[in-house]
């Protein structure tokens, strides 16, 4: 009887944790997509996330299929998690992760995703804790521009000079013409 209370309070206590869990930390994520499509931008992800009581807010990075900056934002509540990831790129993602954190602070679950193209994935995903340090975190690296401006000059080529007032010009002079009509007027046309 006294084994079965011990183990009904310890996982009460584990419950308790997992409620009061706090996610701060970057986190690597893996989602594996159920359907044959276009290449999954969320496969791997890293994202840094701040929780502050059931709210979580933070960055999220990526390098499928190109390198990519994103925003993360979502719940936890009673070992619960719903996230959205929002991947700032041509064309935009969103993701709507929802999910569980387990006793030993992992979270797993499913995810739908799609673009403003209108592709769509589903399917699971996983998350672990690779570091508490926020610091860490490294957004990706922007793209250079596949040019380089040409500026002829330096600097110092841009000098103000002195510039004279404004002139004020007077307003111009309409010409205004009026019309009357008196009652004996011929229309050229019924008017209606």
């Amino acid at each position: 009887m006294i084994g079965k209370t011990i183990l009904i309070l310890a996982a009460l206590l584990g419950i308790a944790g997992v409620a009061g869990a706090d996610l701060t930390g970057i986190w690597a994520f893996r989602c594996e997509d159920d359907q044959l499509s276009k290449p999954l931008p969320l496969a791997e992800f890293t994202a840094a996330i701040h929780s502050q009581g059931p709210a979580i807010s933070g960055a999220c990075t990526g390098e499928s299929p190109n390198p990519w900056n994103g925003m993360v934002t979502g719940r936890l509540e009673e070992g619960k998690i719903d996230l959205v990831v929002l991947l700032i790129e041509h064309p935009m993602v969103v993701g709507r992760m929802i999910g569980t954190v387990d006793g030993s602070g992992d979270i797993a679950g499913a995810f739908v995703s799609s673009d403003e193209e209108g592709s769509g994935w589903r399917g699971n995903f996983s998350g672990r804790l690779t570091t508490p340090d926020l610091a860490l975190y490294e957004p990706a690296a922007p793209e250079p521009l596949p040019f380089v401006p040409a500026v002829a000059g330096g600097i110092s080529d841009f000098r103000e000079g002195a510039s004279a007032p404004p002139v004020e010009e007077a307003p111009k002079r309409r010409t205004v013409q009026v019309i009357g009509y008196t009652r004996d007027t011929i229309y050229s046309r019924p008017v209606m």
